[in-house]
């Protein structure tokens, strides 16, 4: 699978993803991570088994300094600012961010378009010279 973007940034995008389910769950969750391929895009998925993500909070996940729990942030040294850096580092490599969450499983799954692959001409442009 191949996608254009920028690697450092597409790191940064599962690299942030993975500590936020390592810092906002309880000890003993287990956090999966899973690339694969659509048709269309390249799928990065991070899947924990928390608690999940307060219904109040979904609306505004993605938005600067949004916080699920502010104490416990002051003990990780959270910003409240990784999803929103990750939804942008997203939007500009003309992705999509989802996440899904009840209690139990939350899942993000960003999707980043793939490189299309080179079509071959179905038939030869050479012309031969007839004498």
């Amino acid at each position: 699978m191949t996608v254009v973007g920028d690697a450092g940034r597409l790191h940064q995008v599962a690299a942030n993803l993975i500590a936020n389910a390592r810092n906002h769950t309880p000890e003993g969750t287990t956090v999966t991570v899973s690339v694969s391929t659509e048709p269309d895009a390249g799928v990065l998925r991070v899947h924990d088994d928390g608690p999940g993500i307060d219904p109040a909070l979904r609306g505004e996940l993605f938005s600067r300094f949004a916080r699920g729990d502010a104490s416990r942030a002051r003990q990780t040294g959270g910003t409240g600012l990784g999803l929103a850096i990750v939804k942008a580092i997203v939007d500009g490599h003309r992705g999509t961010i989802e996440v899904e969450s009840e209690p139990g499983s939350t899942t993000f799954t960003v999707r980043i378009p793939l490189v299309p692959r080179a079509r071959k001409p179905l038939l030869s442009s050479r012309r031969t010279r007839r004498s």
